[in-house]
């Protein structure tokens, strides 16, 4: 019996292979067949962004308000959309911070680095020690986390309430704040030396934001005046989230863009005729106000001297005064008339 199987096991093996392949190699000669377009359109997500302007939550909006209205407007409407979409991301990560197309300090304080590092800053020895130990010591020859502290101190001290304040809002905000610039920065170095995205890092950033958004909605809604002195010492670019007008979709958002630029159309139109009526408006009131007055004046020769041909037909008389009397012995016939020929005689 386990002879026989093997047989068939190798048999099935040795033969020639009829598998049918046509659907395997029509998805590879898809983007072929499509003339270079693939079945499913692909949006880079993580595109590279390097316009500041970008970091206006309306720009795209805006470009697709200034978009030419010719043959290519749609198409013009779904690259902008393409760009939307795959800077999404990189806007997200850096627009808040304004650290796009911002390649120097990334919003971080400037620290000296000649000065002790966080865990020497009290120790009085160093204060009399000689130059080469206060070097060894100091935060330029300590390790990247001193410079982190470093940065992270200085701007904590900058919004604080008091020295001693490390657990209010204000401190959070500007913790977390420092902790997503140098990150990024990190991120920005790791990349120029490999391109491939450092995920473990831009995780953790990602969700560093989303805390520090947090920090910041809940400080909005208890000081508000506090809230604006934060994002103004510390430089963040601070939107408050609101919900799409359209689904979320390269039609709806072509459709809605189209829309409004109907309706800018419409009132740019309405308001270009409404300066033109307004223009040398008294004057052509006066001109149509001396014709209605001609026409008037028209109407009344017209109504006299058909009265005048009326005389001369013999339908009037003419300067005729008095007073209108009803014809009393023609109305008298007449309900005499009609008494004798419709009246019944009682019996």
């Amino acid at each position: 019996m386990s002879s026989c199987c093997g047989m068939s096991l190798k048999r099935l093996l040795l033969a020639p292979s009829t598998w049918d392949l046509t659907s395997v190699a029509s998805i590879h000669a898809t983007s072929i067949i499509s003339k270079g377009r693939a079945r499913i359109p692909f949006y880079n997500k993580h595109k590279k962004v390097t316009d500041p302007a970008q970091q206006d939550p309306d720009y795209f909006e805006k470009k697709a308000a200034d978009l030419p209205l010719d043959n290519n407007y749609l198409d013009a409407l779904e690259l902008l959309w393409k760009d939307k979409v795959g800077s999404e991301r990189e806007v997200m990560m850096k627009g808040s911070d304004n650290l796009i197309g911002n390649k120097g300090s990334y919003g971080l304080p400037e620290v000296d680095t000649s000065q002790p590092r966080c865990e020497y800053r009290y120790v009085e020895e160093l204060k009399d020690a000689p130059d080469c130990v206060k070097r060894i010591f100091s935060i330029e020859y300590g390790e990247r986390k001193d410079l982190t502290m470093a940065w992270k101190r200085k701007m904590i001290e900058s919004v604080n309430k008091h020295k001693f304040d490390n657990s209010s809002l204000q401190s959070k905000i500007a913790w977390s704040t420092a902790m997503i610039r140098q990150w990024t920065a990190l991120v920005d170095s790791i990349m120029a030396k490999n391109p491939k995205k450092p995920t473990w890092l831009t995780h953790r950033l990602l969700l560093m934001i989303d805390f520090r958004r947090k920090l910041l909605r809940i400080l909005r809604q208890q000081d508000e005046a506090e809230f604006e002195r934060i994002i103004k010492e510390l430089k963040i670019a601070y939107q408050i989230p609101k919900q799409p007008e359209h689904v979320k979709t390269r039609k709806a958002w072509s459709e809605h863009q189209l829309k409004i630029r109907i309706e800018k159309e419409k009132e740019k139109k309405l308001e270009l005729l409404h300066k033109t009526f307004m223009e040398n408006r008294d004057e052509k009131v006066a001109i149509i106000d001396k014709k209605l007055k001609d026409l008037d004046i028209e109407e009344n020769n017209i109504h006299k001297r058909l009265a005048e041909l009326d005389i001369i037909d013999g339908k009037t008389v003419a300067n005729l005064k008095g007073v209108y009397q009803p014809k009393l012995v023609e109305e008298l016939s007449e309900n005499v008339m009609h008494s004798l020929l419709f009246s019944h005689s009682q019996k």
